[in-house]
């Protein structure tokens, strides 16, 4: 897991802070490098003996192709978000909020898909490194993020 901690600090020091500008193509860029460093943690902590690997990284690659889409929504609200400093309206909140609602909901709906399909195809015991790791890196991810951005306010 010490990687998976590294996977987070190296984001950070990437520095998205995202109160400056960043084109999309500079942040596929940096959603590309993370999916590179991802995968190495898979294949470092994911015990695939006794199950067809072929078949776990066939699923993977699948669900990171899922996974990245969503991402990009995820990048796209952080950014909307970022450029109003904290300071939104009723209606401003409330459009975040949805947004931010339907993404969590994906992500999550997007990682029981895959479970399942994992457990099916591979077993029960791959299926739950498999949510145990994503869980773990997606969680530290939101929380760093989340500790970097400004509460919302009140717009004045």
């Amino acid at each position: 897991m010490k990687k998976i901690t590294l996977l987070i600090i190296a984001l950070l020091f990437i520095n998205l802070t995202f109160s400056q500008d960043y084109s999309i193509e500079e942040l596929k860029i940096v959603q590309n490098i993370f999916g590179v460093q991802k995968k190495a943690i898979y294949e470092e902590n994911m015990n695939l003996a006794g199950v067809n690997a072929d078949t776990f990284w066939s699923l993977y690659n699948e669900y990171e192709v899922e996974r990245k889409k969503i991402g990009e929504k995820k990048m796209e609200l952080l950014m909307s978000y970022t450029s109003k400093e904290g300071a939104v309206s009723n209606a401003q909140a409330d459009e975040l909020l949805s947004q931010a609602e339907n993404i969590r909901s994906s992500e999550n709906k997007l990682i029981t898909k895959y479970v399942k399909k994992m457990r099916k195809e591979t077993s029960s015991l791959v299926a739950a490194q498999f949510y145990q790791i994503e869980h773990y890196i997606t969680d530290g991810v939101r929380f760093q993020l989340l500790n970097n951005i400004e509460f919302l306010s009140e717009k004045k």
